[in-house]
């Protein structure tokens, strides 16, 4: 009997320090509901092709203004949104028109149009420090807060952009009359990141599809510039060894076989360790640069039943 109840409380002890450890990891994308979003649509466009509508939303996010794009196509699921998130040193505009200069637009703009055509409505938002909001980081290059050892910076604009993602939920929640709204999320690497970190700490997400995600944050810092220092104290938003467990809405990881940001192993290990049952794993013989396969492969997996 003494010895039941010593393994009882062990496996209580466990419980308890995960279920802490877990709660410490979610209060980084922790936020008060605001009650006025001071918004403003400062673009609204109709395409005359197809009756697409683009506004251009700014409202008070977290700690400064957010701007964000609202499509719409004409003959659009009235209750489906998917929220769009682009890489570092990527912006909105980037899912808006193809540029040359841009190797991974043509991709993301790809899969906005097809979006668009199969009814859902898309949100687009600016991650911090990226394109309206670079003013934030005094318009330098995102990626040289590593370099220039800048964690609070590289804290916040991983943890700062989810809680704002959040905001903006509220948002279309507010003004929307339906309560059956349902939000898809697919992020492309960085943008991939911050799906995993909203999907352990959101539970209004449908579906998430997370896109050639660097799974080990700090060992990625350091092939930005970051010291191997600064870099390990980067591991409390790092999705390899943290975040896995509470992933919480069906996820499908679509990975590149030979990525530079990440090993095939790191993740297998990943997918492995999350918990929920509706669960994929595909890898591309690709590295960072996904085929166009990744398009239709991405929309499957927000339209699982």
């Amino acid at each position: 009997m003494r010895k039941i109840r010593t393994l009882v409380l062990i496996s209580t002890l466990i419980c308890i320090s995960t279920i802490s450890f877990g709660q410490e990891l979610t209060d980084n994308f922790s936020y008060y509901p605001k009650i006025e979003f001071n918004d403003k649509i400062v673009v609204n466009t109709i395409n005359e092709k197809n009756g697409t509508t683009l506004q251009k939303v700014v409202i008070d996010g977290f700690d400064s203004k957010i701007p964000f794009y609202l499509i719409e196509p004409i003959d659009k699921k009235e209750d489906s949104f998917v929220i769009l998130l682009h890489g570092i040193n990527y912006s909105k505009d980037d899912w808006i028109n193809p540029t040359s200069n841009r190797k991974y637009s043509n991709r993301y703009v790809g899969l906005k149009d097809t979006l668009l055509t199969l009814g859902y409505s898309l949100i687009i938002p600016d991650a911090k420090y990226h394109g309206e909001r670079s003013y934030e980081a005094n318009f330098a290059s995102p990626v040289t807060l590593y370099s220039s050892q800048d964690l609070q910076k590289v804290y916040n604009l991983l943890a700062t952009t989810v809680k704002d993602i959040r905001i903006i939920m509220d948002y279309i929640q507010a003004k929307s009359n339906i309560t059956s709204i349902t939000f898809d999320v697919i992020g492309y690497s960085m943008g991939g990141m911050q799906t995993i970190f909203l999907n352990s700490v959101d539970n209004r997400l449908n579906r998430v599809v997370v896109c050639v995600a660097p799974i080990d944050h700090p060992k990625g810092a350091q092939r930005l510039g970051m010291n191997e220092e600064h870099a390990n104290k980067l591991d409390i938003i790092s999705p390899k060894n943290n975040y896995a467990s509470l992933q919480k809405a069906p996820i499908t990881l679509l990975m590149g076989a030979d990525d530079v940001w990440y090993t095939k192993e790191e993740a297998q290990d990943f997918f492995e360790k999350i918990n929920i049952k509706d669960k994929t794993l595909k890898f591309y013989q690709s590295g960072h640069y996904l085929p166009n396969e990744f398009i239709s492969d991405a929309i499957e997996g927000i339209n699982k039943e």
